[in-house]
């Protein structure tokens, strides 16, 4: 999942966000960032319909946002297989610093590759977060 941090008083500036770590439902890793980040890609758990991700910040407080999305398994080839596309990408929690009015959908397909190079691709952003 790709989200975009923004300025609430222009939402097309970017703003930077402090992340120590991000801790990711359904499974034992912790994404360690401990960074400034204008932009973030996060992996859901593919072995369930949701995932709840809580963010840590330096300052010892934290934050949870959960997401639900669908799984729609598409055979491409006989010789290929199947691949699992996710889709229908939708906030059911948003915590205190993640407020429903500052998180604007984008687009709600998630990609297996959002990355042009070695960066997130704009076209892949799933939800801007204001602050």
């Amino acid at each position: 999942m790709h989200l975009q941090f923004k300025t609430h008083r222009d939402n097309k500036t970017d703003t930077t966000i402090y992340i120590d770590t991000v801790f990711i439902s359904g499974t034992d890793s912790v994404l360690v960032v401990k960074a400034a980040v204008k932009e973030i890609l996060i992996p859901l758990d593919i072995h369930s319909n949701t995932t709840t991700f809580i963010f840590q910040y330096p300052n010892a407080t934290s934050n949870t946002l959960q997401v639900s999305y669908t799984g729609q398994t598409k055979i491409i080839a006989k010789d290929c297989g199947a691949f699992t596309y996710y889709q229908n990408l939708k906030v059911l929690y948003s915590g205190t610093n993640f407020k429903e009015t500052q998180i604007k959908e984008f687009s709600t397909s998630l990609l297996k590759d959002p990355t042009v190079g070695n960066t997130p691709s704009a076209y892949a952003v799933n939800y801007q977060i204001f602050y």
